[in-house]
């Protein structure tokens, strides 16, 4: 790449970095407040957070998205995370289950996932056996009890729906990603190309593949940008520009150019070069056999072959004869 091109980039990922900002719209569903109450369960459970009151904190996602991680405080014991879906009053859905941890005591833990969660749906907690959980005062705050659990697919009353109290538990959830622009949006078969991908919740970034080759290296600069280099290709193109998060997929296009070697037996010079130059790449040594010229020579050998796919502006070398 040359050093005007690199200056350029860095211009231009510098510009993008600040217009795009570096905040992650994660949102957080569940209790802020930390434990000063709790109690112990001896059978399976499960709590929700219907309303979080005074104390702060959203009961509902207010998007669709993946919940990443889960935190517990005051917690200990065998539990799991669960979605669910509001039907009004105290009747739920089960919408989905996470993998069981053993908390080990009542500090703050945090475990990750991956369960998907739509908006209006809740978050709950379920233990799986004798259990201590955490709770905190907070006025006009409500939860409701399922005992037992409430399963996947189900869709039951709460035992009990209690005011002015919440549980002290919370997940993130990370929206799915999106792809906006690829800057430049072309490059060489050889690779090596920096590459700016703008878009949107690009937090946790996992991967980035031009096709079905990861980049040769990615950096996520905050939640609207990612700097990757392309990796070399086999083949001249579009191919997909796939970004990948805990939260989903999201793609953009970039093309491989690519010196595609015609075949050009029987052309006579002329006609030769404009299909070499048509194919991306350049005229090299002509050498003319026998009594051949320009004008009356034709194409009996070229190097390389046909079919050869180099990079752009690779030079193809002829003879003609007469």
């Amino acid at each position: 790449m040359s050093k005007l091109r690199s200056v350029f980039l860095f211009v231009l990922v510098a510009a993008l970095a600040t217009a795009t900002g570096a905040e992650a719209r994660v949102v957080t569903v569940g209790s802020p407040a930390s434990p000063t109450t709790g109690g112990e369960n001896t059978q399976p459970i499960l709590f929700i957070n219907a309303g979080m009151g005074a104390a702060g904190g959203i009961a509902t996602s207010p998007i669709d998205g993946t919940i990443i991680r889960w935190r517990v405080n005051g917690f200990e014991g065998p539990w799991r995370l669960r979605v669910l879906t509001p039907n009004g009053g105290p009747t739920y859905t089960g919408s989905g289950t996470g993998a069981a941890e053993n908390v080990p005591d009542k500090g703050l833990h945090a475990y990750a996932t991956a369960l998907p969660v739509k908006a209006g749906q809740t978050i709950g907690i379920e233990s799986t056996g004798q259990a201590w959980f955490g709770a905190a005062p907070s006025p006009g705050a409500s939860f409701a009890v399922f005992a037992p659990p409430l399963p996947d697919g189900a869709t039951g009353n709460a035992i009990g729906v209690f005011e002015n109290q919440s549980f002290t538990f919370s997940a993130d959830v990370l929206p799915p990603p999106a792809v906006t622009t690829i800057l430049p949006a072309s490059g060489p078969i050889v690779g090596g190309t920096p590459v700016a991908i703008v878009g949107s919740d690009f937090t946790e970034a996992r991967s980035v593949s031009f096709g079905a080759v990861p980049a040769a290296s990615f950096t996520v600069v905050n939640e609207g940008l990612i700097t990757a280099v392309a990796p070399a290709s086999a083949t001249a193109g579009p191919v997909p520009v796939t970004v990948t998060t805990p939260a989903g997929t999201a793609t953009g296009t970039f093309s491989y150019t690519a010196c595609v070697v015609p075949k050009l037996a029987g052309k006579k010079l002329k006609g030769a070069k404009k299909r070499i130059r048509k194919a991306g790449c350049r005229v090299g040594k002509v050498k003319f056999l026998g009594e051949a010229t320009a004008k009356t020579g034709r194409v009996v050998k070229q190097r390389p072959k046909a079919g050869k796919v180099l990079a752009p502006g690779a030079k193809v070398h002829l003879k003609l004869n007469g």
